[in-house]
């Protein structure tokens, strides 16, 4: 593998929810591999302020991408993509029993059914083109069960989160299927802990110990470390890398 393998140069990339968190890391590092690169968010302050910060070939739009009359519109500006990663996602926390319709069916809508309603709209163009890479950031957590006692005090309430992190990697599977011969490749990205401005909150300092004490490097995630993970996903060098789940967790998973 060279730094060509890496090279997005002259390519375009939509990023949702790239305006802060790890979904702003992922925007640097495409824009640094040389890709121009779209980032949308519910908060216009924030796309903002992340395309000022990190530079002119980067375009904010504000979208909500569980509304399809905004992922439309959000097609439209953003053109022709070579690269969709579907970073958008939140968890909500209820206990199963508990949990409302309405609430499911949000978190269902924003982490399963917003990437679908994109990859259905610009995919075609990626196979025209023959060449085309879908990035759906799930979660170690669309892979395990999860452990209350990783989370002293609040508990793992979060079974929509499971559910459609698991159903986003399904997803991930079939479509690598159904574009195999294409050009076009679909894995899933699956952090493990890593600090972001979803679960700061939750990120006590007994947490954080416990989070810390489950994973086999005995550390969390730092926001950069996912930047080579993307960029292998996104780059011409993984040309031959479909239907996988990429983990990057520490070793949490191994345990």
């Amino acid at each position: 593998m060279t730094l060509a393998d890496f090279d997005l140069t002259g390519r375009r990339a939509l990023v949702t929810g790239g305006g802060d968190g790890l979904g702003r890391r992922m925007t640097e590092a495409l824009v640094d591999a040389g890709a121009d690169v779209v980032i949308c968010g519910r908060r216009l302050e924030v796309v903002q302020a992340a395309a000022a910060e990190i530079g002119p070939r980067v375009t904010a739009v504000q979208a909500d991408v569980t509304s399809v009359a905004d992922v439309d519109r959000l097609v439209e500006i953003a053109g022709d993509i070579d690269v969709l990663v579907n970073n958008a996602g939140l968890s909500h926390r209820a206990h199963w029993q508990d949990v409302r319709s309405e609430d499911w069916q949000w978190i269902m809508a924003l982490n399963v059914e917003s990437p679908m309603w994109l990859i259905q709209r610009l995919v075609p163009g990626m196979v025209e083109r023959g060449w085309g890479r879908v990035i759906n950031v799930s979660s170690v957590y669309g892979l395990v069960g999860g452990d209350d006692s990783r989370y002293p005090g609040i508990g793992l309430d979060i079974g929509s989160y499971f559910a459609s992190k698991f159903g986003l990697i399904g997803l991930t599977k079939f479509l690598a299927t159904q574009l195999g011969p294409t050009g076009v490749t679909v894995n899933a990205l699956c952090p493990g802990m890593f600090p972001s401005p979803a679960n700061v909150e939750a990120l006590q300092p007994e947490v954080i110990a416990a989070l810390e004490a489950g994973t086999p490097m005995k550390r969390l995630g730092e926001d950069t470390e996912l930047r080579s993970a993307v960029l292998f996903l996104a780059g011409p060098g993984s040309s031959f890398v479909t239907g996988q789940s990429l983990v990057v967790d520490g070793g949490w998973t191994v345990w």
